[in-house]
């Protein structure tokens, strides 16, 4: 009963939460006038810097600086944009671009705030720099550990994408050129992907993982989950592509919402069905293919190598299916095990969590479409 407890005081904790993205760093080279020159924009959460939030929360209000976050999500952008000029010299300072060890003098061209917008969801903030007369080879990028971890995309001048890299916290990208990138081998590439789809399901994705218990819930016994499980990862599988490869496309505004009618969908028949039907597992595809147009839409924001091309978009889907499987297996050992047996596991202890699942895809869809 302490697990059940647990879970119980944990889900609505979360429901609400202000999820914490890794930034996006995009550097792109130019050649101008027989000079090669750079453009880097970086997309982040410019309060969650301001705010001090540790990067190594999962969302803002886990850190006790998430009062002064949540003021500054309030500010309109001009207000917002004022406090950053005052910091400009320390965020200059902060962000680590060498070659060959040396730093690479750069200017901060532009600063864009978005308005202010749903308070439930980060406003992002796209800071442009630029810089000239730059090597073709042995260029790095990194920052400072308090702004977290970011996705390092470098282009060449025809804007094709040649080098990726997740930088975790505190940590310094690979030498990279704008010829030949040596450290963007294969196999760097595959454990870039799977990281990043790793991470957009645990700790990132709530509404997937929630979507995933929901499956879970309705029996932890392996042939229900595994059809289920098989449904929804052939579902996703085929969107991922085909949203990706531009055949697919339908807009966030329509998928969010549906997600989230996913959720509550799965967690209310946990209550009342108590068989799979052939209907199941029709459902759980219909709704994966929903998931999977989401999933396509982060990896088509965050970019694939062109060298890779294939190899980082299966090893992406592949970390998302780790990531789920992540989830099954601390379902699994964390209470399933030890109270599946028990008289009360399907009445009181399913049934609840099913309808705080439900709860929370209920409020997540009426969130998305007001």
């Amino acid at each position: 009963m302490a697990r059940l407890l647990f879970i119980l005081l944990f889900i609505p904790s979360i429901v609400f939460s202000h999820e914490l993205k890794p930034s996006i760093a995009n550097f792109q080279f130019i050649e101008k006038d027989n000079k090669l020159n750079f453009k880097l924009s970086i997309q982040l959460n410019l309060e969650a810097i301001l705010a001090n939030i540790d990067p190594s929360h999962s969302d803002t209000d886990e850190s006790k600086n998430s009062d002064y976050y949540n003021s500054l999500r309030k500010l309109p952008a001009e207000q917002l944009l004022a406090m950053f000029k005052k910091s400009l010299i320390n965020f200059k300072d902060n962000i680590s671009l060498n070659q060959n060890k040396l730093k690479i003098p750069f200017e901060i061209d532009d600063v864009q705030i978005e308005k202010i917008g749903d308070l439930n969801l980060s406003r992002e903030t796209l800071i442009q720099i630029s810089g000239s007369n730059i090597d073709k080879n042995n260029l790095q990028f990194g920052w400072i550990k308090d702004y977290g971890p970011v996705i390092l995309r470098v282009s060449n001048p025809q804007k094709e994408i040649i080098y990726t890299e997740y930088l975790k916290i505190n940590s310094v990208s690979k030498n990279f050129s704008i010829t030949k990138n040596k450290d963007q081998n294969l196999f760097a590439e595959i454990y870039n992907y799977l990281t990043i789809g790793f991470l957009h399901i645990v700790p990132k994705g709530l509404d997937h993982i929630l979507f995933v218990i929901g499956l879970f819930l309705f029996s932890p016994k392996f042939k229900p989950l595994l059809i289920q499980v098989s449904a929804f990862t052939l579902a996703h599988t085929i969107t991922i592509f085909l949203g990706v490869l531009n055949i697919l496309s339908i807009s966030p505004q329509i998928v969010e919402p549906i997600i989230a009618l996913s959720i509550a969908y799965v967690a209310i028949e946990n209550i009342f069905l108590k068989n799979i039907s052939l209907w199941r597992p029709m459902v759980v595809f219909v709704f994966g293919l929903l998931h999977g147009l989401g999933f396509a839409g982060v990896i088509s924001e965050i970019g694939l190598s062109q060298a890779h091309f294939v190899t980082s978009l299966i090893s992406f889907n592949v970390g998302v299916e780790i990531g789920q499987l992540f989830v099954i297996v601390g379902c699994y050992f964390g209470f399933a095990y030890w109270i599946k047996e028990k008289p009360w596991y399907k009445k009181y202890f399913t049934n609840t969590l099913s309808i705080l699942i439900a709860l929370a895809g209920i409020y997540w869809f009426i969130e998305r479409v007001i």
